[in-house]
């Protein structure tokens, strides 16, 4: 498949992307965004939140929207609980302050969708496409 470009494989072949912020042992994927990821503009992440941690408390100016693959935790959005259980879609509107909770024993594993600005790995990304991009139109 050398130089050809790849449109299916398994999530957990996708390479690890740093989120300590959010999480010590939070893991990250980028399954969909900017760059050879498919998808200008937005970004689709996947996240396994371990057994018993939380991502503390933040907002942002843009929604977030998830699905849930599997566990059973739950999204505090201002005082009100949002579940996250297995098949189950969450909407996170913007603006609001919000935290995550997986108090069960088995990982909370789900995917997440916000614009690429609103990722810092897919930005970065996005940022070195159009720089790219202008240089190659400047020659």
């Amino acid at each position: 498949m050398s130089g050809q470009e790849k449109n299916f494989g398994s999530i957990y072949d996708l390479p690890l992307q740093n989120a300590s912020a959010l999480a010590p042992e939070i893991e990250k994927r980028t399954v969909y965004g900017p760059g050879d990821r498919f998808w200008k503009g937005w970004v689709m992440r996947h996240f396994i939140l371990p057994a018993h941690k939380s991502i503390p408390e933040h907002s942002h100016d843009w929604d977030h929207l998830m699905y849930t693959v599997s566990g059973d935790g739950y999204v505090e959005v201002e005082g009100e609980r949002y579940d996250m259980k297995t098949g189950y879609w969450t909407r996170i509107p913007g603006g609001k302050k919000h935290v995550y909770h997986n108090d069960a024993e088995i990982p909370l594993e789900f995917f997440c969708i916000v614009p690429t600005h609103g990722d810092p790995h897919a930005k970065k990304t996005s940022m070195r496409a159009e720089r790219a991009a202008k240089k190659a139109e400047g020659q």
